[in-house]
Order: structure tokens, then sequence, then C-alpha cells
């Protein structure tokens, strides 16, 4: 049953809703005590004792790659989780970004962040349902995880076990959710290699959901990186003989992947101020809009090579600087005066000189002591002398 428009706990009110999935119901709230959107789940009773459980062990999760819960709202049928609404993208836009390799392994840098901080030994829980409807980017271009501790879609990795995953869909279904076993951080783990799976793999563009290859084999466009594909290789394929099952390897991995691929921020250095004559600057000067890249031709300085296409001489293809999936291409039109931090034959000195040119003051005439002075002085100090050495000679030394 639909419930837009109730007002739960005596301040959150039901908006619209979100998604029907299988255990609840989720609506976007307005919080009229603390004037913010929310996200409201609606658990039927059925479901009360599963998701009771899951707040008893996620409560106290505070951590900037994990969706916070904000209250707990009990009913005699009815169970309200209000948790912080996500401003941002679900995966499924995340499929239709088109994201560029190294978008993809900072997106699994993150999301083993948030599996590290629930399973250390301080809070000690797995996630157990890692599929595409727990991961969020909000608008900071950060990837929030949630649904800690709740069933797991079985449908789900039961599908995607064709891909590698020999055995059993799941591990040690038989344990309490959310409670940690080898078996289960190893489940999160691979879990984490299925999702950047699907955001590396060809697709039809504009597709949401990215279905398990029906003959089980890994297929990456030449795009991306052979390291990528191999620590997605390792973190998928249970058979493979350097299996990841750790989420810390897998995250240490991908951290420094993506800072292997991620690229430097082009730097641009204006030239010092050159007085021109008005009728060379008239020459020089473009017709309006010259600053704009188009026509730039590729490889020019300050310009960076067009989204997929290789950086020459670096064995990559050009990547976005940023944390989001959005490309975001700064193309500046180089100018052949300009002075880039390359230019090694333009020293600092001469930098400063043709910013600030030495202008030399008027010479000051020299003043020359008159002769006569300088006589006037010597004797001065003769006769100063004389009449020390007189007196000197009368007390010191006997007379007969």
């Amino acid at each position: 049953m639909v419930e837009i428009g109730l007002v739960i706990g005596g301040h959150y009110l039901l908006q619209r809703l979100i998604k029907q999935g299988e255990y609840c119901t989720v609506y976007q709230g307005f919080d009229q005590l603390f004037h913010r959107n929310v996200a409201v789940k609606a658990v039927p009773a059925a479901q009360i004792s599963i998701y009771r459980s899951a707040v008893r062990m996620t409560s106290q999760f505070s951590y900037p790659n994990i969706v916070g819960l904000y209250d707990l709202v009990a009913k005699s049928d009815k169970l309200y989780l209000v948790q912080e609404y996500i401003e941002g993208d679900d995966f499924a836009a995340l499929l239709q970004a088109q994201l560029q390799p190294y978008d993809v392994a900072e997106i699994g840098r993150q999301i083993c962040s948030a599996l590290i901080y629930a399973s250390s030994s301080s809070r000690r829980v797995c996630h157990g349902d890692l599929t595409p409807a727990a991961i969020f980017c909000d608008q900071r271009e950060l990837i929030r995880v949630n649904n800690f501790a709740l069933p797991g879609d079985l449908s789900y990795f039961t599908n995607w076990s064709i891909l590698g995953g020999e055995g059993a869909p799941v591990s040690e279904s038989d344990l309490p959710l959310g409670v940690v076993s080898e078996g289960r951080l190893a489940d999160d783990t691979r879990a984490v290699g299925l999702l950047l799976y699907q955001l590396l793999t060809s697709r039809p563009p504009g597709a949401t959901v990215v279905e398990p290859p029906a003959d089980g084999r890994l297929r990456f466009p030449r795009s991306v990186p052979a390291e990528l594909c191999e620590i997605v290789a390792r973190t998928v394929i249970r058979q493979h003989p350097q299996h990841i099952t750790k989420t810390e390897v897998l995250y240490d991995e991908l951290k420094i992947l993506s800072e292997a691929l991620e690229p430097a921020a082009p730097v641009r250095v204006s030239s010092p101020v050159q007085p021109v004559s008005p009728v060379s600057q008239q020459a020089e000067m473009g017709p309006p809009g010259q600053f704009s890249p188009a026509g730039v031709g590729v490889g020019a300085p300050g310009n960076p090579p067009p989204p997929g296409q290789a950086i020459p001489g670096s064995g990559l293809p050009s990547y976005r600087s940023g944390n989001s999936g959005k490309l975001s291409a700064i193309q500046m039109e180089a100018s052949p005066a300009a002075l880039t931090i390359a230019d090694s034959s333009v020293r600092p000195d001469a930098i400063r000189q043709m910013g600030y040119p030495y202008t030399e003051s008027p010479r000051q005439p020299v003043r020359h002591f008159s002769w006569v002075w300088l006589l006037l002085l010597g004797l001065i100090i003769f006769a100063l002398f004389f009449v020390v050495g007189f007196f000197a000679g009368h007390l010191f030394i006997p007379h007969p």
C-alpha cells in the first residue's frame, strides 16, 4: 500500500515513492523538524525482526562512504527506517555515464574502504548484499554504500555465479545476517569485483542493467588497462591462482592503480606582459572566440587528447581528472609566446627582468674634498700628537 502524504514520527512526511523492493518500500520524505530530505524504508511486519537486527549492528556507523541512519519509527504493523537521502546517482546512472578506467578503479577503492570500516575489529559487520541497489554516488562524488547486514539477493548472486563463481553463490548462509566470517568477507570482496566488471564491460548505450555473459567469459573493451582487467579477474574468478579474497588486498591494489591512472592536472603559465605597438597588437589579435578549443590540434601544448584517445608515449588512454563519472576536459589554446614549465631555456632572472624592466637612475655627481681642508686636517693631527708627546716627556722622563 502506497503511503504518500503520511506523516510518521511526528515530523517525517512521505512525499514520493522511490522503489517497491522485495523486503521493503522506499520513499523520499521530508523532515519537517530539521527541514531536510530523507529516505524512508517502510518494512512490513514479517521483516521487522531482520531490520531491527541490522539496525542494532549498524546504528553506530559513521563513515563518509556509508549511508547514515537518522531515526527508527515503530508501529504495530510496520517499521520505518529514516535514512540519509543521497542526492546524486544510483548504479544505473553510473552505467550510463561511460566511466573511464580511472573512475572505475576509484569507485572500487571507495567501496572497499566502506567494507573495511564495517568489518574492523571494533564493529565486525559484513555486508552480505553488495548488489547494484546498494551503491550510490553523491553530489560530492563520494561513493555511498547502503543495506549492510540485510538479506542478500540470492537470485543476483546465483546469476553471476556463472562468471567464475564455482560452488555455492553465497557462503555460510546458516550464520546470522551481518556476522563476519572468512567466507562472507570473501563473498563481499568478490561482489566488489562483479560491480567493477559491470562498469567496465561493453554494453548498449543507455543500458541501466548488465546481464552476466552466457558463456561465463570476462570481456573488457580494449581501452581498459590490462592491470585493471587482471585485478577484476583475480577478484571474480574463484579458481584464479591469485584469487583475491580479502578486501584489504583489493583496496591496496586498486589504490595503487588509481594513483597510476590519475592524470596530472594541466598547468598553464602565462608569459610576462610585454608592450606592443597598436599595429602589431591588431595584427596578432584573432577574431572573437579564438580561445575556444574547437579546432585546436591534438597534441598541442596545454590540450589533452580527446576522451578515449591514447596519450602519446604513455600506453594509457586519456582519463579524466576527478572522482565522478562525468568527463570534464579543459582545453586551452597554446600561445607561441607563452611560457610553460617545460621552457628550461627561460631563467627566473630573465623572467623577473621582463616583468619588471630595470631602469637606471641618473648618476649622482661625486663630491671631492678640497685640498686645503685636507691639509688643515693633517696639521691639526700633527699638532695634537706633538703636544701629547711634549707633556709625556716631561712627566715620565727624569731630568738631571
